[in-house]
């Protein structure tokens, strides 16, 4: 199977983890991956590391430094589906490890009786907790063909994930005022008709709560770091809260009370995003963005 792989390093710590998962990933497979890893955030202490790792598994790299995680992915979807015409695109966390040989290609096996009839498909641990599984996501070309790119207007990223979440929801046909319905998926314990979901025993996703492995120095989840007080209260107020005027505005209401079934109220615009466009997807509208702060 020919796969387009893209994954994203923001922070330090992660490249020691996308090491192994990495290393779980392309040594025991047997399909053909071309893989990019795209640094969002630039230091020389990171570019270093990095391009290790790029040596070390021979994948492409993309040290862009500009913290655009969305259009990372809206290019590697575009690379892989426009350009080498690939059987899936595939977005990997870096802290991501496959504890067991061969296992990734068993569950790409057990994918892609999905590709024709789903959106994406999403990989995660099959731990009990883990409702919000976005440790693997894999694009489909029917995805790809019904929602096109990612809104890059939620800069970072989030957000990006509420919006495409409502432009599947109303592509896929459902009912726009049966809010219980739209609401019941946000819990993470029940997978969208759009979707399909692996639950994998023998994937580790490392900055979950519950995980104690004493290789990883103790748990691992957000809760447990010892935290610059000013970078956590900057998070929660501006990384976590800033798309929320852009969201109102186009969608007419937070989650889940949104009004419109076309982005700003307007049925000329589709809720496909082209790639062309991916850049500036509806450049008539005024909106509050945090484009181009490099946050």
């Amino acid at each position: 199977m020919k796969i387009e792989l893209a994954t994203i390093i923001c922070s330090k710590q992660e490249i020691p983890w996308l090491d192994f998962g990495l290393e779980s990933i392309l040594e025991k497979t047997n399909h053909d991956i071309s893989t990019t890893l795209y640094l969002a955030r630039y230091s020389d202490e990171m570019f270093e590391a990095c391009s290790t790792l790029v040596n070390k598994y021979d994948i492409n790299f993309e040290p862009r430094g500009d913290n655009s995680p969305l259009q990372y992915v809206n290019e590697t979807k575009h690379k892989g589906f426009d350009l080498n015409n690939v059987d899936c695109v595939m977005s990997l966390q870096p802290d991501v490890v496959f504890m067991k040989n061969n296992v990734f290609d068993d569950h790409v096996k057990e994918a892609s009786d999905y590709f024709d009839s789903t959106y994406y498909i999403c990989m995660s641990s099959d731990h009990p907790d883990d409702i919000q599984p976005m440790g693997v996501t894999i694009h489909t070309k029917l995805g790809w063909e019904k929602l096109g790119c990612e809104d890059i207007n939620f800069y970072p990223q989030a957000g990006g994930e509420h919006d495409y979440h409502r432009r599947c929801y109303l592509e896929y046909g459902f009912d726009s005022e049966d809010k219980q319905k739209y609401f019941d998926y946000f819990s993470g314990e029940i997978a969208p008709e759009w979707t399909y979901r692996i639950r994998a025993k023998h994937l580790l996703h490392l900055e979950k709560n519950w995980n104690q492995d004493p290789r990883l120095g103790g748990r691992t989840g957000n809760q447990y770091k010892l935290l610059d007080y000013s970078l956590e209260i900057f998070g929660k107020a501006v990384l976590f809260e800033s798309y929320l005027p852009y969201y109102i505005c186009k969608w007419g209401q937070s989650v889940p009370g949104e009004k419109y079934i076309y982005p700003f109220n307007n049925p000329e615009y589709s809720r496909k995003i082209q790639w062309e466009d991916s850049e500036n997807p509806y450049p008539h509208e005024g909106h509050t963005s945090l484009r181009g702060f490099i946050i």
